[in-house]
């Protein structure tokens, strides 16, 4: 691809497929995802567990199909806009899947360890990158607001509907207060740096 005066040009450039095996990796890797949180909400036995799984599977199945489309897009076109897009279509499906695994995970009673570790993968992405677009950081900003705000709901079913399981009610309140204030606070954070990072 082009350059401009000989700079190196963004990771969304670069990470474009220039062969047909990186158009299904991810889609691959997704849907292999979509399947593992199918069968573990059927595993889980109850109701609520299995529509946790079984809803965030088909979260994850939808994002496997705009990452395929795109990266397949992105593969004939070989140009600048069409990586665009396909940059776009990564943020967004990519911080969505991890948002609804946490708080499905979070729904379901897991630890909250598993939770922390799904959303922890945002930033620690963005750290490791060589430069964030404003987008991601408003994607992941707008995201992590929405996991607070799921948290919330949360903790706050688990100190009003009697008859819940007690494993997910300390996880409901315990697990939703805390990583709540976590989601609060990156997005707060990641708002910030938005703020102050040139637009795309």
């Amino acid at each position: 691809m082009e350059t401009q005066d000989e700079e190196a040009p963004p990771g969304w450039v670069l990470s474009t497929p220039t062969r047909q095996r990186e158009v299904w990796d991810l889609p691959l890797l997704a849907l292999l995802l979509a399947a593992l949180l199918v069968a573990a909400g059927i595993a889980f036995g109850d109701v609520l567990g299995l529509v946790a799984g079984v809803s965030s599977g088909v979260v994850v199945v939808a994002a496997a199909v705009a990452l395929f489309v795109a990266a397949r897009s992105a593969y004939d076109a070989q140009d600048r806009s069409a990586s665009w897009r396909l940059h776009v279509v990564r943020v967004v499906a990519g911080v969505t899947v991890v948002s609804v695994v946490a708080v499905a995970s979070l729904t379901a009673g897991l630890p909250l360890g598993a939770v922390f570790g799904g959303v922890a993968a945002v930033p620690t992405a963005f750290r490791f990158a060589r430069s964030v677009p404003r987008l991601d950081r408003l994607v992941a900003a707008w995201a992590s607001g929405a996991v607070a705000a799921a948290c919330a709901a949360l903790a706050t079913l688990g100190l009003t509907v009697p008859g819940t399981e007690h494993y997910r009610v300390a996880a409901w309140i315990g697990g939703g207060v805390g990583f709540g204030v976590i989601s609060l606070v990156m997005a707060i954070v990641q708002f910030r740096i938005a703020a102050r990072t040139p637009r795309d």
